[in-house]
C-alpha cells in the first residue's frame, strides 16, 4: 500500500463570501487566485493577494479567505519542507505554471522521481519569489492602537487626520504611534493608507468603477487616487485586479 502524499491539492471555484479552506495539520500551503482576487486573513494581519500574487501560509497558521466576486482558487499543500513565513509572493509566468500543473496531478509522493521534481522545482521558485509587501496589513497588538486599526477597516475612507482616529482609543496619539511603528513597521497614516488601498483593490475586484471606489477611500478624484496606488504598487488601480 502506498503511503500517504507528500504534495496535495484543493482546486474549486468560489462564489463571492468567506471561504475557511481545508487546514489539515502538518502542511503548508500556497494559495493561488488562478481568476479573481482574494483577501487572505491571519492572526497578525490581512494580505489583499490580486491575480499574478500568492500566499504562502505556514503550517499551523489559522486563516480564511474573503472574496469580492467569483475565484477561481487553486490551494497546493505540501509537506516535508519548510517554505518559510506566511506571505505574499509575485507569482512570474513559470511559478504559476508550475503551480497550476502541481495542483493538476497531485496527488504527489517524493519517492516518484517525476513528482519529486515537481516538488522540488516548485519550492526553489518560491523561496526566489519576490514578497509583494504594499498588499499586506499588519494588525497591532496593543489594544489602543488595535482600536485605531479597527476604526480604520470599519471605514477606510474616513476624514480627518490621526488626532481624531486616536480619540477614544484609550491612548494619546504618540503613545498609538509609537505602539504602530513598534508592532506594525508603520506609522498611523501610512497604515491608514494601505488599508485604503486593500479595501479599493476588493472593491475594483468587484467591479466597482474607480471614481466610486477613490471617493469612498477618501480621495477627491480618481486621478489622485491612481496616483496613490501607483506610488504604492507601481501600476495603475485597474492593473491591480486583472
Amino acid at each position: 500500500m502506498r503511503h500517504e502524499p507528500d504534495v496535495r491539492s484543493y482546486a474549486v471555484t468560489h462564489p463571492a463570501g468567506t471561504i475557511v479552506p481545508p487546514q489539515p495539520p502538518g502542511w503548508h500551503q500556497v494559495l493561488l487566485a488562478a481568476s479573481g482576487a482574494m483577501t487572505v486573513e491571519v492572526p497578525e494581519g490581512t494580505w489583499f493577494v490580486p491575480p499574478g500574487a500568492a500566499v504562502v501560509v505556514r503550517q499551523g497558521e489559522p486563516h480564511r479567505i474573503r472574496t469580492t466576486s467569483s475565484t477561481r482558487l487553486r490551494n497546493l499543500y505540501l509537506r516535508g519542507s519548510d517554505l518559510g513565513p506566511t506571505r505574499v509572493v509575485a507569482v512570474a509566468g513559470l511559478l504559476r505554471e508550475l503551480l497550476l500543473t502541481a495542483v493538476a496531478r497531485a496527488p504527489l509522493h517524493r519517492d516518484r522521481p517525476h513528482d519529486a521534481a515537481l516538488a522540488a522545482l516548485v519550492e526553489l521558485e518560491l523561496a526566489a519569489a519576490g514578497p509583494v509587501e504594499p498588499l499586506r496589513l499588519p494588525m497591532p497588538r496593543d489594544p489602543a492602537a488595535r482600536r485605531v486599526a479597527e476604526r480604520i477597516l470599519t471605514d477606510p475612507g474616513e476624514a480627518g487626520g490621526v488626532d481624531l482616529l486616536c480619540r477614544g482609543s484609550g491612548a494619546a496619539r504618540r503613545t498609538v504611534e509609537r505602539r504602530f511603528a513598534e508592532e506594525t513597521g508603520l506609522g498611523v497614516a501610512r497604515w491608514r493608507r494601505r488599508a485604503r488601498l486593500a479595501a479599493a483593490l476588493e472593491a475594483l475586484a468587484r467591479g466597482d468603477p474607480p471614481s466610486r471606489v477613490a471617493t469612498e477611500i477618501g480621495y477627491a478624484t480618481a486621478s489622485a487616487f491612481g496616483a496613490m496606488v501607483k506610488a504604492e504598487l507601481g501600476y495603475s488601480p485597474m492593473a491591480a485586479v486583472r
